[in-house]
């Protein structure tokens, strides 16, 4: 008798593991959704809404802006939580400064974003086809105009693996990436027990298909080269420690890196705290990545 209850209790255990590991890695890979508010028409510019479509078929929404006798076009990418309006960030004011700067600019919802398709977070396995989508949709319409892709916190950091995997992108600028999915979801969930931390991401990729290990930009940097890199971080960010851009720039030797580390500024607060310094700081990088001589015969 005793050994029937023994075997019933270290079943119930081991399911009540299995249940809990389960339901935290639903919460890992629930879509963080929010609303787009706001469009460029806001500042006055025109635009057009696109949409596009990833190799699993999810269905990514965006815009485009023209600047007419564009120098370059930049990609952004919005950050985990927000969108491509996001407000927080301030990501339409700066499409409208890279607009009236002779840039076009295309903004789009990752996955489970906005107004992207999706239901899940996908801990960027997926995320990264995404970005590579909105890179070759720029490159099929811009032509061998350059491109300058912008990434804000996970967009950062799928701005640096994606150009790792090979999407050709002449400009990278990374602001506040995180040194990879696995430690900055431990960052966020520092309380949860380590070894239902481990078996909840083991479930989140065999049941949802989020790979958390897919995103380590610390472990790809190198393989970014020859695209130069404009590494932005504030070290008051709470929400991604600075110690992760500035574990990523020391884990490559390549020499096209910048490294931008803003005293007192929070996440992704940078440009939002002092447009004006953070757009000359981003096309001064532009600048001297991309020769203007070259922009000018790209055009």
């Amino acid at each position: 008798m005793i050994w029937w209850l023994l075997l019933g209790s270290g079943v119930f255990v081991l399911l009540a593991y299995g249940a809990t590991a389960l339901y935290i890695a639903e919460l890992f890979t629930r879509s963080k959704r929010r609303r787009v508010e706001g469009t460029p028409a806001a500042f006055g510019l025109r635009f057009e809404e696109i949409q596009l479509r990833a190799p699993d078929g999810v269905v990514l929404r965006g815009w485009f802006l023209d600047s007419p006798g564009a120098r370059a076009t930049v990609v952004l990418v919005h950050d985990g939580e927000g969108t491509r309006a996001d407000s927080t960030q301030g990501l339409l004011a700066l499409q409208r400064d890279y607009v009236l700067r002779g840039f076009n600019v295309f903004a789009f919802d990752l996955r489970g974003r906005g107004e992207s398709a999706g239901v899940r977070d996908r801990l960027g396995s997926a995320e990264q086809r995404d970005v590579a989508v909105a890179i070759a949709y720029v490159r099929r319409r811009a032509g061998e105009l350059p491109i300058v892709l912008h990434g804000f916190g996970l967009g950062g950091s799928l701005a640096i693996s994606t150009v790792a995997a090979g999407a050709p992108a002449d400009v990278l600028i990374a602001d506040s990436p995180f040194s990879s999915a696995r430690d900055h979801l431990r960052f966020r969930w520092h309380r949860l027990p380590g070894h239902i931390f481990h078996a909840a991401c083991w479930v989140a990729r065999r049941v949802y298909g989020a790979d958390v290990d897919a995103l380590s930009p610390q472990n790809v940097i190198c393989d970014v080269a020859p695209t130069p890199v404009l590494l932005v971080h504030g070290d008051a960010d709470e929400v991604v420690p600075v110690e992760d851009t500035l574990n990523i720039a020391a884990a490559t030797l390549q020499e096209r890196i910048d490294l931008w580390v803003v005293p007192g500024s929070g996440h992704c607060r940078a440009y939002v705290e002092d447009p004006r310094r953070y757009l000359g700081r981003c096309l001064a990088f532009i600048d001297e990545a991309i020769p203007r001589r070259v922009l000018a015969s790209a055009g």
